[in-house]
């Protein structure tokens, strides 16, 4: 019994921080400071990846930064999270992946996720 309130806690103290790392990354985005604002919502991914709203923002992010490739990314995965995302759905329409979320190859999108990680952290050692 004790064991599932520690898992309970530890689990509601990282969907804590991922919030915290979103509502960092909304006002960023309100801002127009992108680059910050895609550092915030990567930082939360890590803790929740399953989360719609931070794969949909980060896909905003990125498209506004004219990285469209990175914006298909996780355009694609916050659709595959949840099909219903209104954002998600608003930018898969600007990019050109109407009805994409059902063409779309499912293996690639993590093997993408990825390779976005990676080179991540490559850009952010390179600005430092």
């Amino acid at each position: 019994m004790e064991q599932r309130l520690e898992e309970n806690n530890s689990q509601a103290n990282i969907q804590q921080y991922a919030d915290r790392h979103y509502q960092r990354a909304t006002q960023y985005a309100n801002q127009k400071n992108w680059p910050s604002c895609v550092q915030e919502l990567r930082e939360a991914i890590k803790l929740e990846p399953k989360n719609s709203d931070y794969h949909a923002l980060l896909g905003v992010a990125y498209a506004q930064q004219n990285f469209q490739g990175m914006a298909t990314v996780y355009i694609r995965q916050a659709l595959k999270l949840n099909p219903q995302h209104s954002l998600a759905l608003k930018y898969a329409e600007k990019l050109g992946l109407n009805g994409s979320s059902q063409n779309a190859n499912p293996k690639s999108v993590p093997m993408s996720l990825n390779i976005a990680n990676v080179l991540s952290r490559f850009s952010s050692r390179q600005g430092s």
